[in-house]
């Protein structure tokens, strides 16, 4: 897996925040391309042909520092990370799949166990540093559209 391309994931409310593991949580925090814990492997490797109800392929996000994966527990609330090894099975809980990409590039990233839960940025309007990731029912706000792009691209 250390082969993988190292991704970001950012939300479309403020593009300068990425997805980093801080402790045993993962939030948002200002963009630095050399801090690895912000790095994400999209790791499709133990899923084979799972898709999720739509037919899309699902995946495993994992942090290129810790090795942990992210994790959609009890639906709503903030996600967890767990120990990932993509050469057993995979729980349910630690895959996701991206929802319909609109017109911007940006789309939900939906819990594969339950699509009807998306990432979501905790913590109110506007989206700062420090706020948490956690699934929700999805909504039409920026806050819930994210992009996973190698971290060597500008957007």
């Amino acid at each position: 897996m250390e082969t993988e391309k190292p991704m970001k994931i950012f939300c479309k409310m403020n593009m300068s925040l990425n997805a980093a593991v801080r402790g045993d949580k993962v939030m948002l925090v200002t963009a630095d391309s050399s801090d690895k814990s912000q790095h994400w492997i999209q790791d499709y490797s133990a899923t084979g042909n799972l898709t999720d109800d739509d037919g899309r392929r699902a995946f495993a996000l994992v942090n290129r520092t810790t090795g942990q994966a992210m994790v959609n527990i009890n639906g709503e609330g903030p996600v967890q990370l767990a120990p990932y090894s993509g050469h057993v099975a995979v729980e349910l809980n630690k895959l996701w799949s991206l929802g319909e990409e609109r017109d911007d590039g940006f789309s939900n990233v939906r819990s594969l166990q339950n699509t009807f839960f998306t990432l979501n940025a905790m913590g109110g309007y506007p989206v700062k540093s420090g706020a948490l990731l956690g699934t929700y029912r999805p909504q039409e706000y920026d806050h819930t559209y994210w992009k996973i792009v190698s971290v060597n691209d500008e957007d």
